[in-house]
């Protein structure tokens, strides 16, 4: 909560905390945000915000929120860098793997990350936390058809590559350092084939072992690393 607070971008509607649970040295600059935001600020008990969260987690401090504030497709798509990384992911519905990706995806600077208005999951208090606070420094777009957002891309020039078990290609052996979309599916039908058909390649991580799958979250942060470090290494 106090990372959203500090991005001054999800404005809450309210704030409830329980001092007592506060470490000192964060009550002074909890105080002075909600000032400088103009919050309602309303002192309260822990056990109180636990009526009102229904988890012991809260470490003191809640907040109302209004509905996140997503970027404008068109504002967005002007903004892209060259080169650039979107990220598309296809309708994921677990709160936890969206914000482990919207964590990489801010640790390996990715540009933008797109989701469907539909089929997928919103961003949640489950989210925020499991991006540890990423969602706020993240452009973040919805769009209501990810296929037609995919032909406007390679319009512009951007490959598109999607993470696939099916896939042939070496995230390692392909050259992902220019303009790039990675498309990232659903937990259990994966990646629509109307998308598929707009790809370059279907990017595949060498695996071992017993299980025969990454989890969404894991292959996304794997490939975002991938393209982080093929950048790298061409500067």
């Amino acid at each position: 909560m106090l990372e959203t607070l500090r991005a001054r971008r999800w404005r809450p509607l309210e704030l409830h905390w329980a001092p007592e649970q506060i470490p000192t040295s964060a009550q002074a600059e909890i105080r002075q945000l909600a000032a400088e935001l103009q919050l309602p600020f309303l002192p309260s008990t822990s056990e109180a915000l636990l009526r009102l969260c229904g988890a012991r987690d809260h470490q003191g401090l809640l907040a109302k929120m209004p509905p996140f504030p997503y970027t404008d497709p068109a504002e967005l798509a002007a903004a892209l860098p060259e080169p650039c990384t979107v990220l598309i992911l296809c309708g994921l519905q677990d709160p936890f793997n969206f914000g482990s990706i919207l964590r990489s995806a801010d640790l390996f600077s990715i540009h933008a990350v797109v989701v469907p208005t539909t089929g997928q999951v919103d961003v949640t208090p489950h989210v925020v936390r499991s991006s540890v606070g990423a969602v706020n420094y993240l452009p973040l777009t919805q769009v209501d058809d990810l296929a037609d957002y995919c032909r406007q891309l390679k319009r512009r020039g951007i490959r598109l590559f999607a993470a696939s078990e099916q896939g042939t290609a070496s995230p390692s052996e392909t050259d992902l350092s220019g303009s790039l979309a990675l498309l990232i599916g659903n937990e259990g039908t994966g990646i629509p084939a109307e998308l598929l058909a707009h790809c370059d390649a279907q990017l595949r991580i060498p695996q071992q072992g017993h299980v025969g799958s990454l989890n969404a979250a894991v292959a996304a942060g794997i490939l975002c690393y991938e393209v982080q470090r093929q950048r790298t290494a061409s500067h």
